[in-house]
């Protein structure tokens, strides 16, 4: 069973050979896909970007002024309630629900996304028609 989506995943991360191997197995999984190695460039495609960024995977250290932590807040500007996946050198917690990971590998990460997602489709269809993300929280 392969989730098709209309939204894309944004994958940002500062190590080319993680990034390309991250989206891949995205991609191999029928997620639509954007790649940045940088914040700066990931803001442009937060904010700039036609379509939609329905999903969020950075690393919390990024080259630049914009980090991971900068890019989650942008992110959830649009979608409040759903969780960014954040690779960092330590685990922490996140005061918004996001999902820190401990220097996960590629296939954690992917593992990760497909579960968060899966999630968030599944809640979607157990709610009735004509109910806001804000009604159903009440």
């Amino acid at each position: 069973m392969s989730p098709i989506i209309e939204e894309c995943i944004l994958i940002v991360d500062s190590n080319p050979d993680f990034c390309e191997r991250l989206a891949q197995e995205c991609r191999v999984a029928n997620y639509t896909v954007l790649t940045a190695h940088t914040g700066e460039r990931a803001l442009l495609i937060l904010t700039h970007r036609q379509h939609r960024i329905g999903w969020l995977y950075c690393r919390a250290a990024l080259p630049g002024l914009i980090d991971g932590w900068i890019l989650a807040d942008q992110y959830h500007d649009v979608y409040p309630s759903r969780p960014v996946i954040i690779a960092a050198h330590t685990t922490c917690l996140s005061a918004r629900g996001d999902i820190v990971l401990n220097e996960p590998t590629v296939t954690v990460v992917s593992e990760t996304i497909r579960h968060v997602i899966e999630g968030a489709e599944a809640t979607r269809a157990a709610t009735p028609l004509g109910f806001s993300e804000h009604r159903r929280a009440a």
